[in-house]
């Protein structure tokens, strides 16, 4: 799909959107700014019954075209996330009506910012808000005919279409990972597995020149990785370690350019698919654990976008990716483990498996020196039961780290919640012969003691835990999030990158 940015008349490319701002009593106005024809259109939504609640919509004739009206809801709500959620609207009823194009107002309204924000969330919603997961069943062919080719962004002056074409560059680089992250998780569990988690880390290293290292399941054995080893030698596919590391270019000697300006390691869950080994998760819904391993695409998502847009930072992606399987070979309740650390666990719930493939991560991350370690994983139900679906959960004791990730969470709409990580909670997990139980003793703050859990293994490091449990998956699908996998992690991850000071 082809996005281009345009100054003038809208109405010449494609579908012609504008949005409708809720007032007290119905539609309380139209943007951009209504011209003297367009108060004609308003008394024609008026008509249709348009109030311009939030992705309300309205496709009428006007002129010698359509016009498609889309709900903003109310001034004081409009922001860059409902922006997002506009142009996701618009996309996807353009598309269901059968139209190949479509245009849409860069808007100027209080409180939205620059152009350059604007036309990329515009964009993000657009391509965000089309994307279907379609590899592996027959489309109808009348579905196949419904597509987007062609999306303008139309801003009022020729001087804005410049930061307008910086934000849709940016837009769909974002909007790539995130689909990638989108179509691993989606992906079913027999044709995504470890190994091709690693391929694809590999690949993303040819395409961006990246260091790619994959070290397979015999060596980690040899290597002390208990953890992993642990967890994957229930499961015919072979646990793989991958290691993806972006180093930035540095400038050439007095040419300028951005210096690195950090060093981050991104921990991933890649929990294949996670049946709770033997012991058994319930069978309902049990086919959507093929989503466990939503840590570890958010992490190869976020390495390949900040490659693609050359950030001046450090990332090394590590990942843990292996099955959790029920079999003669499979870890059992009861088993001692010995980490990569050198600490010891003993294994009292098998379903409490990716703390044991992150203790081996974290601790590899040492020997990077990283200014700062963020792990990314579906961690626990709990983080589901506490936060729902709509908050991270966030976990560390680092108050500066903390804010940076917050607010990167309110700028990208992938919100976080902070919960304590209090010492207090550290005795729950104590174990009679083992440095730890992979589990607490009580059953209470599940999210809360895993997290604690993973800090044992975090000693010298500026660490952050995104429990991203509730957060990596949908039932319902949202304006720019279809039902399935929300590729949730990636803009926050970037967003916190770039502002990192």
């Amino acid at each position: 799909m082809r996005i281009t940015v345009k100054s003038g008349p809208q109405g010449r490319h494609g579908i012609r959107v504008v949005g409708g701002l809720q007032g007290e009593r119905g539609l309380e106005r139209l943007l951009p700014a209504s011209t003297g024809r367009d108060r004609a259109l308003r008394r024609l939504l008026e008509g249709a019954g348009f109030r311009g609640a939030r992705n309300e919509t309205a496709f009428l004739p006007h002129g010698r075209g359509w016009v498609l009206a889309v709900g903003l809801g109310k001034a004081k709500e409009l922001s860059l996330d409902t922006t997002r959620q506009f142009a996701a609207t618009a996309a996807r009823t353009v598309r269901a009506r059968g139209h190949t194009s479509l245009s849409l107002p860069v808007l100027k309204e209080r409180g939205l910012g620059a152009s350059e924000l604007v036309a990329q969330a515009l964009t993000e919603g657009a391509l965000l808000g089309l994307y279907r997961y379609d590899a592996l069943r027959e489309v109808p062919k009348e579905d196949r005919a419904k597509r987007i080719d062609a999306v303008t962004l139309v801003v009022e002056r020729p001087s804005e279409t410049g930061p307008a074409r910086r934000g849709v560059a940016k837009a769909e680089v974002l909007a790539e990972a995130v689909r990638l992250v989108r179509d691993l998780i989606n992906g079913p569990a027999n044709l995504v597995t470890p190994t091709v988690l690693a391929n694809e880390a590999r690949r993303i290293a040819r395409r961006y020149r990246l260091r790619c290292q994959v070290t397979p399941f015999a060596r980690l054995k040899r290597l002390g990785f208990g953890g992993i080893v642990g967890v994957g030698q229930g499961s015919a596919h072979p646990a793989q370690f991958i290691v993806l590391d972006y180093r930035p270019a540095r400038p050439a000697p007095g040419l300028g350019g951005a210096r690195v300006k950090a060093t981050f390691a991104l921990c991933g869950k890649g929990i294949t698919f996670d049946s709770g080994g033997l012991s058994l998760k319930p069978s309902s819904k049990m086919e959507q654990m093929k989503c466990d391993m939503s840590g570890a695409a958010a992490v190869l998502g976020t390495v390949q976008a900040a490659a693609a847009l050359k950030l001046p930072v450090r990332i090394i992606g590590i990942i843990a990716a292996t099955e959790n399987m029920p079999s003669g070979t499979a870890q059992r309740p009861g088993d001692v483990i010995k980490t990569l650390s050198g600490k010891t666990i003993e294994v009292i719930n098998t379903d409490a498996e990716g703390r044991l493939v992150l203790a081996d991560c974290l601790h590899y991350a040492k020997r990077y020196k990283p200014d700062a370690v963020i792990d990314v994983a579906t961690l626990t139900g709990a983080c589901v039961v506490a936060l729902g679906s709509e908050a991270i959960g966030l976990m560390t004791k680092d108050e500066t780290l903390a804010a940076r990730i917050n607010q990167a969470g309110k700028r990208t709409y992938e919100r976080v919640w902070r919960l304590p990580l209090w010492d207090e909670y550290a005795p729950m997990m104590k174990s009679d012969i083992a440095d730890i139980k992979n589990v607490s003793n009580t059953g209470e703050a599940g999210t809360i003691t895993a997290a604690k859990f993973l800090e044992i293994f975090t000693e010298g490091l500026r660490w952050a835990h995104l429990d991203i449990a509730g957060t990596a998956w949908t039932e319902k699908g949202k304006p720019y999030v279809p039902k399935g996998a929300v590729g949730i992690g990636v803009r926050l991850l970037i967003q916190l990158l770039e502002d990192w000071k």
